[in-house]
């Protein structure tokens, strides 16, 4: 059928479970480098001279930001594909039930 796209409801759903572990994943991991910083006395005196703390800390704190956006980004693309994945189950689940109701007749 030309033009037609066929969609498969428990392949979009096992894809979007998919995404939401790895989701947890990179939340786990984000949250386990907030939890443990680099100290300012981790880079020695020629660190504190030149400042890598803070450096680094501004560096940490754009990725930090750059992940949690990312985790968001996933989130809202599991949500829709479970949503488009219910939708096209229930649309599946009404044309059994028409198929059946016919065939009773």
């Amino acid at each position: 059928m030309a033009g037609r796209i066929s969609v498969d409801p428990a392949w979009l759903e096992q894809y979007a479970d998919r995404i939401d572990g790895t989701t947890d994943d990179l939340r786990r991991v984000r949250d386990a480098m907030k939890g443990s910083p680099l100290r300012p006395e981790s880079f020695g005196e020629i660190g504190r001279t030149l400042g890598s703390a803070q450096g680094y800390a501004r560096a940490a704190e754009l990725l930090n930001s750059q992940l949690a956006r990312a985790c968001d980004t996933l989130d809202a693309a599991a949500k829709g594909l479970h949503a488009v994945a219910k939708q096209h189950g229930h649309h599946e689940d009404e044309a059994l039930q028409a198929i059946k109701k016919v065939e009773r007749r």
